[in-house]
């Protein structure tokens, strides 16, 4: 019995490793060598981009039944990140002690649950309670940002960015520290503010983590210390990141970008997510809005225009490696793939997606958390029986779709333009991509991704061979998940409800 249940797992699988042996022997007899390769190379290139926003879409529906209409324009926020730390980072060194302040205020809130469990607030009151701490919060936060001059700190990329590599001469001062210790002070109380709101003082249905909380006060303890270290090093810092190596740049920018995202995810959960569970239609109104509000802000921080981020020196050096080994000592501009000159950029963006998708794998399936969450996929109200905190399991989730979603989009930036609509293409073929492989399947966006890159890759050379319009390769996209969900509603890899 369990070996037929093994067997009809794999025949999806099965008949897509079938139909693509058989699609690439017709391919390479039709189209030659080279333009099957060179097709071939660009549909996985593609694919990859749509994995990065894909797989972080999955996750998060898969354990939360989240829509997040936000997730492009996580993406796109990822990219802007990346783009600001590898070009001039003075705008993030001089926002980032307020930052980790404030999520320093947010780590706070399963410290309050002990308390605001215990207290005596009538039911007709607790929502209004919460929304005046909400309201609190949001007006603290906002003093301690006020006077600071955030649009002059995010010039600084813009003037770097057309100085051709010259920015440490437009790197602006900061606000004397005698000044501005005081907004880290007020972002932290802000945030405590809003997590004591988001512990719902009087609500005696909570479950309460029994014993210390050792990691809750560990997290508190390191965000505390890193907030000193970043109000200190505001000025120091930007000179250090851009004086220090290209290629170490860019790498630290793919991680900074990540845990941003990631941050971003965190603060929106707790904050805007969490209390509206019970009611979903509120979420995909909120994560609409929450896309608009960062187009809107990218906008008004560095304008409309599109911007090219600089490819780092392993992947910009004149000339064509042989191979990929080649390349590894000659960090050439191109590479010699099967007799096609293919850039070298392309190909790590293909490695990243790859590597994002064993990362996922061996999370999901050996570690404790992808244990958990596979269990709260399965059964939410058994996992929260066995004493194990969800909201927190929400808001790593959360938090790590975005990051993901912000990792793919500061790893596109150098290979397409840095501009505030980027994320909306990339979110639609993402969303795509998930009802292809099945909603909560992190191993069927994978397959659905690559689906859909072959498709646009190859329907592309097909309208330009035959002289069509290109809409048809847009179009293609739709037409194969309307296929996929005839023949199987649930998804490639999704299973039935």
């Amino acid at each position: 019995m369990k070996q037929n249940v093994q067997w009809k797992q794999a025949i999806p699988g099965l008949m897509i490793a079938a139909a693509i042996l058989l699609l690439s022997l017709a391919g390479i007899n039709y189209m030659g060598q080279e333009s099957f390769v060179r097709t071939t190379l660009s549909g996985l290139t593609i694919g990859a981009l749509y994995f990065m926003v894909a797989s972080g879409l999955t996750i998060i529906f898969g354990l939360m039944d989240v829509l997040n209409f936000a997730h492009g324009a996580m993406f796109m926020t990822g990219a802007y990140i990346g783009w600001q730390f590898y070009t001039n980072p003075t705008f993030l060194f001089g926002l980032f002690p307020l930052i980790l302040a404030f999520m320093l205020g947010i780590a706070t809130s399963a410290l309050w649950l002990k308390y605001t469990t215990r207290m005596k607030i009538s039911a007709s009151w607790q929502p209004r309670i919460r929304n005046l701490l909400i309201l609190g919060g949001c007006i603290v936060g906002i003093w301690g940002i006020w006077g600071l001059d955030i649009l002059g700190l995010a010039e600084t990329a813009l003037v770097a960015a057309m100085m051709a590599g010259n920015p440490l001469g437009e790197i602006s001062a900061q606000e004397p520290l005698s000044i501005f210790w005081m907004r880290p002070v007020l972002l932290a109380l802000a945030g405590m503010l809003i997590a004591f709101a988001s512990a719902r003082p009087g609500d005696h249905t909570q479950i309460v983590p029994k014993g210390k909380q050792w990691s809750t006060w560990i997290q508190v303890a390191a965000l505390f210390l890193l907030t000193i270290i970043a109000t200190i090093v505001r000025e120091s810092g930007p000179i250090a990141v851009l004086t220090m190596n290209a290629n170490l740049r860019f790498f630290l920018a793919l991680i900074i970008g990540a845990a941003a995202g990631a941050g971003l995810g965190t603060i929106v959960e707790v904050s805007l997510i969490r209390p509206l569970y019970s009611r979903p239609f509120y979420i995909v109104l909120v994560t609409l809005g929450i896309g608009y509000v960062l187009r809107e802000v990218v906008q008004l921080l560095w304008g409309p225009v599109a911007y090219a981020m600089a490819r780092p020196p392993a992947f910009a050096q004149p000339g064509k490696a042989e191979n990929l080994f080649a390349w590894l000592s000659g960090n050439n501009l191109t590479v010699d793939i099967l007799g096609v000159t293919f850039p070298s950029y392309r190909i790590f963006i293909i490695v990243l997606g790859v590597l994002m998708l064993i990362g996922l794998a061996i999370l999901m399936r050996y570690s404790r958390l992808g244990m958990i969450i596979r269990a709260g996929v399965q059964d939410r109200q058994m996992v929260e029986a066995l004493g194990i905190n969800v909201r927190r399991i929400f808001s790593i989730v959360f938090a790590m779709g975005i990051g993901l979603a912000a990792l793919g989009g500061i790893g596109a930036a150098p290979f397409i333009p840095v501009q505030p609509n980027m994320g909306d293409v990339y979110q639609l073929q993402g969303f795509i991509v998930v009802v292809i492989g099945g909603m909560g399947s992190y191993g069927g966006a994978a397959i659905g991704a690559l689906l859909l890159g072959m498709a646009r890759a190859f329907g592309d050379f097909l309208c330009l061979k035959f002289s069509l319009s290109p809409a048809i390769a847009e179009a293609s996209t739709v037409i194969i998940m309307a296929i996929i969900l005839l023949v199987r509603p649930s998804g490639l890899l999704g299973k039935k409800e």
